[in-house]
């Protein structure tokens, strides 16, 4: 676990900590299955106004802050608070981005990583003369 640090410079040039909070990478379990990668994540006490999610060049990031308040009794929050969660992937190419969709249901946040048509199986049909 890391602290995450937000450092602010005030009109002396001094630093400033703004925001000091743990930092946790959430348990993820990744699933390739002929139509699309599928990321399930771990993010007790997250909202869904608290969750970012970016693909760009072949990375996704998700970053999630969650409250004390939305998450009693985790074992994570009585012992550190509010906390913040981080993971960046790289990702195989041929994912459509256009088309990538999430879901947050009960702490638990779900990407759909739809494949590329070029990158799905298909069935080549024979010809006979």
């Amino acid at each position: 676990m890391s602290t995450g640090n937000e450092i602010t410079r005030t009109a002396g040039q001094e630093i400033e900590r703004t925001r000091e909070r743990p930092t946790v990478a959430p348990a993820v379990d990744i699933y390739d299955n002929d139509d699309e990668v599928l990321v399930v994540a771990d993010v007790p006490g997250v909202a869904q106004d608290g969750v970012t999610l970016d693909f760009d060049k072949g990375r996704l990031s998700i970053e999630a802050s969650a409250m004390t308040g939305l998450a009693e009794g985790a074992a994570l929050f009585r012992e550190h608070g509010d906390v913040d969660y981080r993971r960046v992937f790289e990702v195989a190419p041929g994912i459509d981005a256009e088309k990538i969709s999430a879901e947050l249901r009960a702490g638990t946040l779900t990407i759909h990583l739809p494949k590329a048509a070029a990158l799905k199986p298909r069935q080549i049909p024979i010809s006979a003369e």
